[in-house]
């Protein structure tokens, strides 16, 4: 800790856990620069819709500028009425599938993301890849980038990401769990047609050894046109509201262990899976945007402790969780607010930097945890009986 108080923080992953650490250390006056491997906010698809109950709503009211958070606020949808199961020519066989709480958000994770980024500026670096890092004698901690620059602050977070850079360097020994799933995914522009098939806050289809799953993001706004009048300059475009699907590959089909050649191939799998269904769920499949289609293995990881220094963990550089609403979002987005109040402390004058950032591990590793089994469990209500056997 330096005479003014924390210096500055070094964010390694500009995701939603490492955007939200950044607005709320601004927040609280903390210099903060955060350090993205991607080329820019477009590089890589970042994901489908997630619903955020109010932990992750709150973490976000907490942290960001509040003309942000109301535009978080009015581009989300509703996660309200009946979640459904069907069997696989759509006869109901329940309406009342157990669902996210009533208050929740459904919040698309690109047009999230590209919130976070508004007013941070030149506090985000892209194109920086994390090569290590290194505690400095004088209290600083040295972030070495591949391109050959490095960047010296007194706390570093690594918020990098299931395949933390950060962690492999903290805590060697930690690596993934498989969990001999693969999954297939998409979104479908909206119709009535296929709207039907998610009247409310989710559905299944149960068909022969498989299950498909639906949710709809209808968005509050469209998001480029609520930017425009909430937050204008910020980099939004237009967004159609879209279905979601998902299927859990067979863990005895060959491409449960392949990484898939393509959008393509997604869907030709899912549509190969799914012959014979009804009509509609075919054509919801068929009629993909291709740009978001694919399939990919499912890990998760639990963690163990590590020295307490100036270096430290967020979200799933941490945690990584199976995929299961926004938990692990909305886990590592309560990280950022739990890390920030801590670091605020220091910076005040009321604690040490170490004992702030020893509490902050406890903590993390004690609802980061429990958020990974959380994510096991809630794995298995979405898979068949003998999938989710071998779902660890």
């Amino acid at each position: 800790m330096t005479e003014q108080g924390v210096g500055r923080v070094l964010v390694i992953g500009a995701g939603l856990g490492g955007l939200t650490l950044a607005h709320a250390l601004v927040r609280a006056g903390i210099d903060v620069r955060v350090y993205e491997a991607d080329d820019g906010s477009s590089e890589r698809f970042q994901g489908y819709r997630i619903g955020l109950a109010s932990p992750g709503m709150e973490a976000l009211r907490a942290s960001l500028p509040q003309r942000l958070y109301e535009l978080v606020e009015v581009t989300s949808g509703s996660l309200t009425g009946p979640g459904l199961l069907f069997d696989e020519q759509l006869t109901v066989l329940s309406r009342d599938l157990e669902g996210p709480p009533a208050e929740a958000r459904a919040v698309d994770r690109q047009v999230l993301r590209r919130i976070l980024l508004g007013e941070l500026g030149d506090r985000v670096a892209h194109g920086r890849r994390l090569a290590g890092f290194a505690e400095e004698p004088g209290g600083t901690v040295t972030a070495r980038f591949a391109d050959g620059t490095q960047a010296t602050g007194e706390v570093l977070v690594g918020a990098d990401g299931g395949n933390s850079v950060v962690r492999r360097h903290l805590v060697p020994e930690v690596g993934l769990v498989d969990s001999d799933l693969c999954g297939a995914m998409g979104r479908t522009p909206v119709t009535d047609r296929f709207l039907r098939l998610v009247p409310g806050r989710g559905t299944m289809v149960r068909g022969p050894g498989i299950t498909l799953m639906l949710g709809r993001m209808q968005f509050g706004r469209e998001p480029s046109e609520a930017a425009a009048e909430l937050a204008p300059g910020l980099d939004m475009p237009y967004r159609d509201s879209y279905v979601r699907w998902v299927l859990m590959v067979p863990p005895e089909h060959p491409a449960a262990t392949d990484p898939g050649r393509g959008q393509q191939d997604a869907r030709e799998l899912v549509l190969d899976l799914i012959d014979g269904w009804h009509p509609d769920l075919r054509d919801l499949v068929r009629s993909a945007d291709m740009s978001a289609v694919g399939r990919s293995k499912i890990y998760d990881r639990p963690m163990s402790s590590w020295p307490v220094g100036r270096v430290t963990l967020l979200g799933d550089a941490a945690h990584l969780t199976l995929a299961s609403g926004g938990n692990g979002a909305s886990t590592a987005m309560q990280d950022a607010v739990r890390l920030c109040a801590r670091l605020a402390a220091v910076n005040r004058g009321e604690r040490d930097l170490t004992s702030a950032l020893g509490e902050y591990r406890d903590d993390l590793l004690e609802r980061g945890n429990a958020a990974v089994e959380f994510g096991k469990q809630a794995l298995k209500r979405f898979i068949p009986a003998t999938a989710a056997g071998d779902a660890r």
